[in-house]
This record gives C-alpha cells, sequence and structure tokens, in this order.
C-alpha cells in the first residue's frame, strides 16, 4: 500500500444523490464544505477545482459511498473532511469539516491549508532521529 491523500465529501455519488444534495443546499438542510469548495451548484465542479485537480493529482477525491464500511468507520473525525492513510493503512486528519468551512468555497484557501497540513504531518528529521 502506499500513502494516499482522500478528500471525501459528505454526499453520495450517483445521480439521485446529487439531485438530493442540490436540493438540500438549495433549502438550506444540507451542506458539505468540500461540495463548496469543488463544486458548489456546479455538476461539472468549478474551473479553479479542475484545474487544481491538474495541478495536485495526488489528491483522491471520493464520495462516502465509495469508500468501504471500514474506512468509514475508522474515520478520525466527521465526513466532510481531508486524511491521509498512510503505508499501513492508518489514518489520520489533514483537514476536517471546520478547516474546510473556513476555506469559505475557495480552491485557494483549501490549497493552502492542505499544503500546510501535509508539511505539519511529515516526520521530520529531528523526529526521525529520536525514534
Amino acid at each position: 500500500m502506499h500513502e494516499r491523500i482522500l478528500a471525501i465529501y459528505d454526499a453520495d455519488l450517483s445521480v439521485i444523490g446529487e439531485l438530493a444534495y442540490a436540493v438540500g443546499k438549495l433549502t438550506g438542510t444540507r451542506s458539505c464544505a468540500l461540495c463548496d469548495i469543488t463544486h458548489d451548484l456546479n455538476p461539472f465542479g468549478k474551473r479553479a477545482w479542475r484545474s487544481y485537480c491538474e495541478y495536485r493529482p495526488e489528491v483522491e477525491w471520493l464520495h462516502r459511498n465509495e469508500i468501504s464500511d471500514e474506512m468509514l468507520a475508522q474515520l478520525p473525525t466527521p465526513l466532510p473532511c481531508v486524511i491521509k492513510q498512510d503505508d499501513n493503512g492508518c489514518l489520520c486528519t489533514l483537514l476536517d469539516t471546520s478547516a474546510l468551512m473556513a476555506c469559505e468555497g475557495q480552491v485557494e484557501r483549501f490549497d493552502q491549508k492542505l499544503t500546510r497540513a501535509l508539511s505539519e504531518s511529515q516526520p521530520t528529521s529531528d523526529a526521525a532521529l529520536a525514534s
């Protein structure tokens, strides 16, 4: 297994799931901060996000029904979130729901927060020497 960065939406991938989310968003009964960053109400995704996917191809974008029930139960934080799965399958939170909400739907802010979280999650040479 290799290290993975998983951005997981609090929405299902299906026509019904997408419609249910759009109706819920419009009526104020549903929200997903990750959806706001990547799509808002555009079913094809924001242009800035599509460009970002080319810039950051290592990020896997998944809906909650695209991950196993086992992984869903093991998530260290509620959805939506961005997590890192290490080589051993261990999961750690990079961005939780509040961090995603703080992006205010902006891809640029998301990238800044993700870059910072990734740099903070990397072991430093001092930590490696101490262990």
